[in-house]
């Protein structure tokens, strides 16, 4: 059994808006066969939402006062060998988050997969899809709502800074698609440094504007390629990517150095 409460703010000049969300939520997880796995749980939201004196008109309409209580479940068929830097196996993941009561009732989904096979003792390979969506019932999805890509997902480009823009904001869309090739590079560090370097292929796409036809859908796909350092340190894993953008939208924002405690293959 798992619960949590949070109280979280956020200053997004750069996607026109800023909020301050207080939440909780409860859910339960077991094993309901050999390796497939079942989540449950309720979440429960208030957004106080604002958008900036700069934001255009049709993004103004969407500051106000939001209350909601959803249903979550997800199932998870996970086949690893080791759920912490797997070398061989699969996993494959479905959430869907259904509304009981919202302001602005929604419903999300997310599928990711990942796949990770042994080439030899040293090299090993990591393919991943991820695809979400969010999509109103009788009403547009708010902006705080919307989908993005993190910078994992698409290395290379900053978070929440490609995809539909509505005037000099990134709003984000009610679709996100990433796939991911990573491979480690065998020898390329002293075993007793603890650090594994890898090369990646990103792809992905932020996309659809529910709120305003006339916005551009802006379904380009990006990609980038590069290097990545995981280094398990004294206080956790710790990963720094070095990328490079292969193909971008002219309103992308792009980075060439990213830092994150954690590890992502």
């Amino acid at each position: 059994l798992n619960y949590y409460v949070s109280s979280e703010s956020n200053d997004k000049p750069d996607q026109g808006y800023e909020n301050a969300i207080y939440s909780a939520g409860v859910t339960t997880g077991f094993e309901q066969y050999k390796d497939i796995f079942v989540n449950l749980g309720l979440s429960t939201s208030f957004d106080d939402l604002r958008t900036q004196d700069t934001a255009t008109d049709s993004l103004k309409k969407q500051s106000g006062e939001f209350s909601d209580l959803s249903a979550v479940y997800a199932f998870v068929f996970d086949k690893r060998d080791r759920k912490f830097m797997p070398t061989d196996g699969s996993v494959v993941t479905f959430r869907q988050s259904l509304p009981v009561y919202a302001s602005k009732p929604i419903i999300d989904n997310t599928f990711s997969a990942s796949k990770y096979l042994s080439l030899s003792e040293d090299v090993i390979t990591a393919t991943k899809f991820y695809f979400s969506s969010v999509n109103g019932i009788d009403d547009d999805v708010r902006l705080s709502k919307r989908k993005a890509l993190s910078a994992s997902r698409l290395r290379g480009f900053e978070k929440g800074k490609i995809g539909p823009v509505d005037g000099t904001d990134h709003v984000g869309g009610n679709y996100a698609a990433a796939l991911n090739l990573e491979a480690n590079l065998p020898n390329f560090l002293p075993e007793d440094s603890q650090t594994d370097v890898s090369i990646f292929l990103d792809f992905g796409n932020v996309w659809g504007v529910d709120y305003d036809s006339s916005l551009a859908s802006n379904n380009k796909i990006r990609s980038s390629t590069g290097v990545s350092a995981s280094w398990n340190s004294p206080i956790g894993p710790m990963t720094f990517v070095f990328s490079q953008a292969l193909q971008k939208d002219s309103s992308d924002k792009t980075e060439s150095f990213n830092f994150n405690l954690g590890t992502t293959f």
